[in-house]
Formats: structure tokens, sequence, C-alpha cells
């Protein structure tokens, strides 16, 4: 899932425990990789997936405030201008990368997704093992 750096580094810190959508996958999720988006472009870590809820905008603002979303209400209703309702992804346990990683060395074509994309368990399992190897080189 593509996240801007300062939202990534909230969730990493373990500050930020809800990602807002407008949109989400059709399959189930249960986890996310998180890629930072630009200027970082890295995999920078792993996060659960506790829940979706579907919530009006003002749920959402509440459902943000209480779970550090990270942006002011008018951030969030520029956000979700146009739509009357928008996505919580409750985020659970967070495990930060020991060595981010560039994802062209991991996934072959890689190009980033304009909100995210599904991966095979043989992908997370790479990822996975290249975020969180002790003996990765930076």
């Amino acid at each position: 899932m593509s996240i801007k750096p300062k939202y990534a580094d909230l969730i990493l810190q373990g500050c930020k425990t809800v990602e807002l959508r407008r949109s989400w996958a059709a399959q189930p999720v249960c986890t996310i990789v998180i890629y930072a988006s630009s200027p970082v472009q890295k995999l920078v870590g792993v996060v659960a997936v506790r829940e979706v809820k579907d919530q009006s905008i003002n749920e959402l603002w509440k459902t943000s405030q209480a779970h550090g979303g990270g942006l002011t209400r008018k951030e969030l209703q520029t956000y979700y201008l146009g739509k009357r309702r928008g996505l919580a992804i409750m985020l659970g346990d967070v495990k930060s990368a020991q060595t981010p990683a560039d994802p062209k060395e991991l996934l072959p074509g890689f190009t980033p997704p304009q909100s995210f994309r599904y991966l095979d368990e043989a992908e997370l399992k790479s990822i996975e093992q290249k975020l969180f190897s002790k003996r990765a080189k930076k």
C-alpha cells in the first residue's frame, strides 16, 4: 500500500492505528506492506489489518481523532470531497523494517501502486525476509 512518508512514520511509531481510504480491496486483506511514497520510495514495514469500517465522513473524523489519523478535519473533508462515506482501515501489530527495501529489487516490474497492490504469498514472504533479516545490507 502506498502511504505518504509522514503517515508511514506515524504508523511505524505506533501513533497512527487507522488508515483512511476512499476505496478498498475487493479481496480480503490481512497484512499491509507499507510502501513509503516519494521521496522515500521504499518498503518500510508491515502492519496487520484488524478490521475495515465503512463509515460516514463524521464517523471517520471521530475514528481518525481516536486512532491518530494524522490529519486535520479540513484535510479529511478535502480528501473525501464528493463522498458520503469512506473506509477506516483499523491497524494492528506493526513491524518496522530493519532495512527498508527498494521494491524494484524484490518485485520485478514494480511500479508504485496508486493506492494498493495485491501480493501473493511468495512475494510477501520474500519481502518479509528482506525487511526483517538481521543480515540485510543497508
